[in-house]
């Protein structure tokens, strides 16, 4: 993997409008591409957010879309996730898309899985890490530290709110005492997560996924978390990036409220949306690069 950040334009904005509300703009854009690279999150955009983070699964509907694009010669899907690449592929039970793991640390693209060299080094850092945190934070309930190898995310969603700043704490003094300064905390959506100090992230995962694709192709980002500000920013205003919640400050250009929203919007653009693409002119662009 090159080893370079995401850029930092354009910056987040004011919540942006519903999505449902540009669907004849988003009908010119995509009649005007001759291809699509679509990517999306995994947690709380192709499944919905569970208490308990060992339970998601996309839903059926979410499967058959990522198959139609799988199968459209115009379309690239890639999903990146924080998960880990082999629990990712194992839960999203799809063979033939391109998917990035661990916030972009690691990857399988056309076939080809590889790891950055940074957060290969980090994983037994990482455990040491996580084993520490653990007899540190059992005793609070609902407090989920999940080893995912490279990285590692305590998760906080079933915790006490007033319990929440005492894991903070710890993670924090954790981290600083025992991370060998190879770790950093990255706020995450009900969590924190623990990756290696890389220059890498969800951002520049997309812009990784774009150099295998053909650059006049439309690039298209859906996602709730906060870690998928960077992939927003990388889409900026050449592509189209559409936020899943009720953030109300966003790099995405787009919303929808929910999972369920997203489901909609994806399916959308799965049928009504590839119909449009299918008519562009294809001499403008020539098939992906795999």
């Amino acid at each position: 993997m090159n080893h370079r950040s995401s850029q930092p334009t354009p910056e987040s904005t004011s919540q942006p409008p519903l999505v449902w509300a540009a669907f004849e703009e988003l009908r010119d854009r995509l009649s005007e591409s001759p291809g699509l690279l679509f990517g999306t999150d995994f947690d709380g955009t192709l499944s919905p957010i569970a208490e308990d983070p060992t339970v998601p699964e996309p839903t059926e509907p979410n499967v058959q879309s990522l198959g139609t694009f799988r199968d459209h010669p115009q379309v690239r899907p890639a999903v990146i996730s924080g998960r880990g690449l082999a629990d990712l592929r194992e839960r999203l039970g799809l063979a033939g898309i391109d998917c990035v793991g661990n916030h972009g640390l690691e990857a399988d693209i056309d076939g080809s899985g590889e790891t950055l060299p940074d957060a290969a080094s980090a994983e037994p850092v990482v455990d040491d890490v996580c084993r520490r945190l653990g007899g540190r934070v059992d005793d609070i309930e609902g407090t989920v530290v999940e080893n995912k190898g490279v990285t590692a995310t305590v998760h906080y969603r079933q915790v006490d709110r007033a319990a929440v700043e005492t894991v903070e704490s710890h993670v924090q003094t954790v981290v600083s005492e025992y991370g060998r300064g190879e770790l950093e905390i990255h706020d995450g959506k009900e969590s924190l997560e623990i990756r290696p100090a890389a220059d890498w992230d969800k951002g520049s995962a997309l812009s990784q996924l774009r150099e295998h694709t053909d650059d006049t192709w439309l690039t298209l980002y859906i996602g709730d978390d906060t870690t998928d500000e960077a992939a927003f920013r990388v889409v900026g205003d050449e592509g189209i990036s559409v936020h899943v919640g009720d953030r109300e400050t966003t790099a995405a250009g787009y919303r929808v409220r929910d999972s369920t929203e997203a489901e909609v919007f994806i399916r959308w653009l799965a049928t009504d949306g590839l119909a449009v693409l299918s008519t562009a002119d294809r001499s403008k662009g020539g098939p992906a690069k795999r």
